[in-house]
């Protein structure tokens, strides 16, 4: 074959392994080959090579809610359940309600289940208050469940393969609005929609599962104060007056349990809190985009692995009579190299292993073509896979 015929056929079917990487990227999950080369290549990029975005830290003000604590009957059983102290809460949003200006967007991660005393007294103090949400989860027909109080809410759940939080999933079955995507709209003034298969972010392209570069860590608010936090009780001692000048104006305040409602990520142990803000902060980036720069690196990086692979461009006398697992180990060192160029230049990473199965079916294809495999050897073949 012409050597141009063999770079044109490599281009041809680099538009084949884009396709197939969009649509795995589209997906919430992450594997073991995947997550590794991300945890590691996120470690290099903001530990070893230093290379954080750091927010400035009047941007933002998280109020802890852990201690913040009181007893409500349990609905179908005898006995007590522990949920937060709605009375506290509705003492802080009270103060909101008065200034309504003050603070830029509140997030308040309180699953509002389970019917308490000061239900009433809580949806009082959040009316008229902008600019803020709750989370809710799924039911069991995968739509959000309702919540005690009417209250502005959206999803605030991930899916991970392992427990290990590493993607985030921005509309829930393909119509839910995440947390994140309701805070993005709001203060972004951008449109998530979900047409024909696509999604889109004010009609630019753009996808569904998003891996997150953590721009705010657990260490820099918890332990090296970075950023302010302050228990709500402690907060609610201090003069209004102090709290909405100092604390609140023009921030984005992230209310939640930081003690208990933790989560694992590639960064260490993390409170769901912060993700969400963090899902927020990668939005803001672009992360979820799909850009030109991103689709012609891919392009071309996916059209000289094609032309490596399949046609066995510049191997040594030794590889070209290799087996075929040596290509398939081949496969898998080019398509990690893509992979942590991806992520470290557009924090897009792709699925190797996947990739590596794809390719294998084909070389296993071209090798029995150019052998010119009769039937009953196909056959053979196949039967052989089959029972392994």
């Amino acid at each position: 074959m012409r050597l141009r015929n063999k770079w044109f056929i490599s281009f041809l079917h680099a538009f084949v392994l884009l396709a197939f990487s969009l649509i795995w990227l589209h997906t919430p999950f992450t594997y073991g080959d995947e997550k590794f080369l991300i945890k590691w290549t996120s470690v290099v990029k903001r530990l070893v090579l230093q290379m954080d975005d750091d927010r400035p830290k009047d941007n933002f003000m998280f109020i802890n809610l852990a201690y913040e604590k009181a007893l409500i009957p349990l609905e179908d059983n005898l006995g007590n359940e522990v949920i937060t102290d709605r009375a506290a809460l509705a003492k802080f949003f009270k103060m909101l309600q008065q200034h309504p200006s003050a603070a830029k967007f509140t997030i308040c991660d309180v699953f509002l289940q389970g019917k308490s005393p000061s239900d009433k007294l809580l949806s009082k103090s959040i009316s008229g208050v902008p600019n803020i949400v709750f989370p809710t989860h799924p039911d069991n027909n995968n739509k959000p469940e309702k919540l005690e109080i009417k209250v502005p809410s959206a999803m605030a759940n991930y899916t991970s393969a392992d427990e290990e939080f590493v993607k985030f999933t921005l509309l829930y079955e393909d119509q839910y609005k995440t947390i994140p995507v309701y805070m993005y709209e709001k203060l972004q003034h951008r449109k998530f929609s979900h047409t024909w298969g696509l999604y889109w972010d004010n009609g630019s392209p753009c996808l569904n599962s998003v891996i997150i570069d953590h721009k705010i860590r657990t260490d820099e608010v918890f332990q090296n104060g970075k950023y302010p936090v302050v228990n709500l009780s402690e907060l609610m001692l201090m003069p209004e007056e102090l709290i909405v000048k100092e604390f609140l104006k023009d921030r984005i305040i992230i209310m939640g349990d930081f003690v208990q409602d933790t989560h694992k990520t590639s960064f260490g142990i993390m409170p769901g809190s912060l993700i969400l803000l963090n899902v927020y902060l990668s939005l803001i980036d672009g992360a979820h985009l799909i850009g030109i720069s991103w689709l012609l690196f891919m392009i071309a990086a996916f059209t000289l692995y094609s032309r490596i692979i399949i046609f066995n461009w510049q191997q040594p006398s030794l590889i070209k009579s290799s087996k075929w697992f040596l290509n398939l180990l081949k496969s898998v060192t080019l398509l990690s190299i893509i992979s942590i160029c991806s992520y470290f230049l557009f924090n897009i990473g792709i699925q190797v292993l996947f990739l590596t199965f794809y390719t294998g079916i084909i070389l296993f294809i071209k090798k029995l073509w150019e052998e010119k495999a009769p039937v009953h050897k196909i056959q053979y073949w196949l039967n052989y896979l089959s029972k392994k």
